[in-house]
């Protein structure tokens, strides 16, 4: 017997339900004409190294190149990664430090059954707005997931929501850095007082730092890892975003080398990529990626487009936290409902996500990937419903 999902995650659900149907009905109203600016798809697509890296490594002569890796991922590939981190972070990674997973989803489920206990109720920490899955995931391993926003007007840590949100059950926080949906970039100084706040707890909660945007961003900006000043921080991140490749799902989780218990907990991670039925990226992707691993896509024009969409949106009356990196601006909304305000931009053609999707609300999140002529076309529709 099949059994129904749970009601908290048919609630959790709905939401994306709402927006899959306003797609669906969009795409029969205006057709090729739509303007889709929901989620980060590149219309541009990848550049052509990143399609020859994956077309090298299809053409591999080695027989057993295809076939399948370790649970943990390639020796190869992890220490390639190991390198590249030891390099931006100065933190002494051991290639068994990081687990390769399929993409960050795995990666973040992962991560989280590590933190639930096998007795008692545990709580994991999002720091809101965040991207929409947290919830999902945690609710169905059977954790609880609490929050604390954000300043509202700055996008930067509120760490006396932080601590009002802490409890003695709390056992991980997860933020993303840099923040999805804002674009904001955490600084050193607000994650140090973060680390301070975190180690002061009887207990010290783990950091789950999602880095899938980490390297998004225009050149003068630089981004603090958290793994960098907490030492109980687990990284996620994901090869999609930056190289263009999302659909290739290929992503990792890296173990602080600071990290109590290191060893024990890396190991932990390789074992539940098998029982949980992630296994591993494709071997393809993880032969390709040796090529990519210092490859870095010049994200100069997006830092443009977004300081140009961002002026022209508040000059519209819409407020835009300054954000610096990842795909998106968060703007926010005053006098509309969100799910609303984002119906009326669909029949106009444009797909924009709204904030609750975000477990949040007053705003919508809009991607700067799209075409020039889709961009203007989206202004277009974003003064007439100012």
């Amino acid at each position: 017997m099949i059994e129904p999902l749970s009601d908290a995650l048919v609630e959790l659900l709905e939401t994306q339900h709402r927006i899959d149907r306003l797609r669906g009905e969009a795409i029969r109203r205006v057709g090729a004409g739509l303007c889709d600016l929901a989620y980060a798809n590149p219309y541009d697509g990848p550049e052509p190294s990143t399609v020859d890296a994956i077309g090298e490594a299809l053409q591999t002569e080695r027989t057993l190149d295809l076939q399948y890796t370790p649970y943990g991922g390639a020796t190869i590939t992890r220490r390639l990664v190991a390198g590249k981190l030891r390099t931006d972070s100065g933190l002494d990674y051991h290639w068994r430090d990081v687990v390769m997973t399929p993409g960050a989803m795995a990666a973040l489920n992962v991560v989280f059954r590590a933190v639930r206990p096998d007795r008692g109720t545990a709580e994991v920490l999002m720091i809101t707005p965040c991207w929409l899955d947290y919830p999902l995931y945690l609710t169905n391993l059977g954790l609880r997931p609490t929050v604390a926003r954000v300043d509202r007007e700055s996008g930067r840590l509120d760490l006396s929501a932080v601590e009002a949100a802490l409890s003695d059950r709390t056992r991980a926080v997860i933020l993303s850095q840099p923040a999805n949906p804002t674009g904001v970039v955490y600084g050193r100084e607000e994650l140090e007082a973060l680390a301070d706040l975190l180690g002061s707890r009887p207990v010290p909660p783990v950091l789950i730092s999602d880095e899938a945007h980490r390297d998004v961003h225009p050149p003068d900006v630089e981004v603090c890892s958290p793994a960098e000043v907490y030492e109980q921080t687990c990284v996620v991140y994901s090869f999609g975003k930056s190289l263009f490749i999302q659909g290739q799902r290929i992503g990792y989780i890296a173990v602080s080398p600071r990290f109590e218990g290191r060893e024990e907990v890396r190991d932990l991670f390789a074992d539940l990529c098998r029982t949980m039925g992630f296994c591993t990226p494709t071997a393809l992707m993880q032969l390709a990626v040796r090529k990519l691993i210092e490859h870095r896509p010049d994200f100069s024009s997006l830092g443009a487009r977004r300081h140009e969409f961002a002026t022209r949106l508040r000059e519209l009356g819409y407020g835009v936290p300054p954000g610096e990196a990842t795909f998106f601006l968060y703007p926010s909304l005053e006098g509309h409902d969100d799910l609303d305000f984002c119906e009326r931009l669909a029949r106009r053609g444009l797909l924009v996500l709204p904030a609750p999707l975000f477990h949040d609300a007053g705003g919508f999140r809009i991607s700067l990937t799209g075409t020039s002529d889709m961009m203007d076309r989206a202004l277009d529709v974003l003064e007439a419903e100012a």
